[in-house]
């Protein structure tokens, strides 16, 4: 590097250029062109051509194996150290993406596991007149079920007063004041307690 800038400082001598004309003529500061004579930088490959026009020599002449003091292995070692650190990246790079890949996906199924279970455990400590309704004063109640004798419906119900209430809604046995909140059942006989589904009684709604 420090015979390539010799070589170049000797060319514009010989020209009988100052450092501030080439600079002024490349568009650069003086520094720059001091930088490359002095051994501490390369001109890119464009302002070897413009030097190369500017100084009316050829480029062989300014970059050759001895301005450049070349050593062909060392060259050649600088080369395999310089595939293998890119090669390095590259594989580095493969991993830091998989591994953040394997994380999202991870993170997405331990996430998806975890909303299952918080709905598994809600629905393990939902209050059962969520989904019930208890009446009093029932003397019988007829359901409609499946054949898996699932229960469907609700036909009808039948109070101590004899009264049948074909196909009952919420609001039929709420205006005839058999629906009782949940904390009295249990203060209640639970035999004197009927457990209505909401969405039975929902059903019968027109």
């Amino acid at each position: 590097m420090i015979k390539f800038g010799i070589t170049l400082k000797k060319i514009r001598l010989a020209k009988g250029y100052s450092q501030r004309f080439v600079a002024e003529q490349l568009n650069l500061t003086r520094q720059t062109v001091s930088k490359w004579e002095n051994g501490r930088g390369y001109p890119d490959f464009e302002n070897l051509v413009l030097l190369s026009e500017l100084y009316g020599v050829s480029i062989d002449q300014l970059v050759n194996r001895k301005t450049l003091n070349l050593d062909r292995q060392k060259v050649l070692q600088m080369n395999r150290k310089r595939e293998k650190v890119l090669w390095l990246t590259r594989q580095a790079k493969i991993l830091v993406i998989a591994v953040l890949t394997v994380l999202v996906v991870v993170s997405g199924i331990t996430f998806v596991i975890a909303q299952r279970e918080q709905a598994r455990e809600e629905a393990e400590t939902v209050p059962i007149s969520r989904y019930y309704v208890y009446a009093v004063d029932i003397k019988r109640v007829v359901l409609e079920k499946d054949k898996t004798g699932a229960t469907t419906g609700i036909i009808s119900v039948t109070t101590k007063n004899n009264e049948k209430i074909q196909h009952p809604t919420l609001t039929d046995l709420t205006r005839r004041r058999l629906i009782i909140k949940p904390k009295t059942v249990e203060s209640m006989d639970p035999d004197k307690v009927e457990a209505l589904s909401k969405a039975a009684l929902a059903r019968n709604i027109k």
